[in-house]
């Protein structure tokens, strides 16, 4: 079962990747204020999807000796997981507004 987060993230990222965003280089401050919004945002739902398949997947590890051990190399490989994609929403987000400055950049040359 899929949480509402999860949903919300869902659709959060597919509005974000069809609709294209209005970055004003009039106003370059509130572009910058979106984009780190909507950043925050995206990383804020993975974040939540990625600690609720680690929960999933504690629950997958025998019980008994062995369970601190699976909940721990689980924990680790969840974690290696969730810094690789959080770095690469952020690197998503930097490109953007780098971009959008260069642009701003041309324009005002």
């Amino acid at each position: 079962m899929r949480s509402p987060v999860w949903v919300v993230w869902v659709v959060l990222a597919w509005s974000i990747g069809w609709a294209p965003l209005e970055m004003d280089c009039a106003w370059p401050q509130q572009a910058r204020s979106v984009v780190g919004r909507l950043m925050l945002s995206e990383i804020e739902g993975a974040e939540d999807t990625n600690r609720a398949a680690m929960w999933e997947a504690f629950g997958r590890c025998p019980g008994g000796s062995g369970a601190a051990a699976c909940r721990r190399r689980e924990q680790q490989r969840f974690e290696a997981h969730w810094e690789r994609q959080k770095r690469a929403i952020e690197d998503k987000y930097r490109k953007m507004l780098s971009e959008f400055e260069e642009r701003c950049q041309a324009s005002a040359a």
